[in-house]
């Protein structure tokens, strides 16, 4: 991290640690998330969606792999992650406060707020994992749309299930925050739909993004992740 207080912000769909190979392999997706070398990642689909949701990998291995640290956003529930929402963050990220949002809607949905310290600086990041429908996905954007302090530095991130620019369903957060402009990041063996977005609002300087399309990263999941720096203004 520099020392104008910047930070990135990788989101990650791991699909349960399932690569293309239809095999579960953790280690693949260690391996990416070191190469991508964030401050901060979310992961969604981490848990075992069945088999009670519990964790599918070792907070403390993943310490000693990765340096991040695993936060617990849901400790009255089982595994790591809140219906697969997962978040970790490096030392130099201090969580004040995490919380799950229950999400509406026909698919076992939800998302994660927290509020983050980095140097000095506050940051809110919302990070979530949205339905197939789109009235439904609307009306779980409109709940996140709501969960905005627009007085706080704010970053929206996650698997939004919504394709193309700018789709309707998601225009409760486009009211709100601005998106950044990534690629396409589904599916990894040919990536034509952005799911995968990132939104803030304007007291963040966004300063790069990219889609992290590797050799690894294309059989790891069916999802690429992506990644944004920002600086505090």
């Amino acid at each position: 991290m520099s020392d104008d207080v910047s930070f990135t912000l990788t989101s990650y769909n791991i699909r349960k640690a399932i690569g293309r190979d239809g095999k579960r392999n953790p280690e693949r997706i260690v391996e990416v998330l070191n190469n991508a070398a964030a401050d901060i990642v979310i992961l969604q689909e981490a848990d075992f969606r069945f088999k009670g949701r519990r964790a599918i990998f070792s907070a403390t291995e993943l310490f000693d792999r990765t340096g991040l640290t695993v936060i617990d956003v849901a400790p009255k529930f089982p595994g790591l992650g809140w219906h697969g929402n997962m978040l970790l963050v490096r030392p130099c990220v201090r969580v004040r406060s995490v919380y799950p949002i229950p999400l509406t809607g026909l698919e076992p949905r939800g998302a994660v707020a927290s509020q983050l310290e980095i140097g000095s600086r506050k940051l809110d990041l919302i990070h979530a994992h949205l339905g197939l429908m789109p009235l439904q996905r609307r009306r779980q954007a409109q709940l996140l749309a709501r969960s905005i302090n627009p007085a706080e530095a704010t970053v929206l991130a996650g698997d939004l299930n919504a394709a193309g620019k700018a789709p309707s369903s998601l225009s409760p957060i486009y009211t709100r925050l601005t998106e950044v402009v990534l690629g396409p990041s589904f599916p990894t063996w040919r990536p034509m739909i952005r799911f995968d977005r990132i939104f803030h609002n304007g007291t963040l300087r966004l300063m790069s993004a990219q889609v992290h399309d590797t050799p690894l990263a294309r059989q790891a999941s069916d999802h690429l992740p992506v990644s944004a720096t920002f600086a505090f203004i």
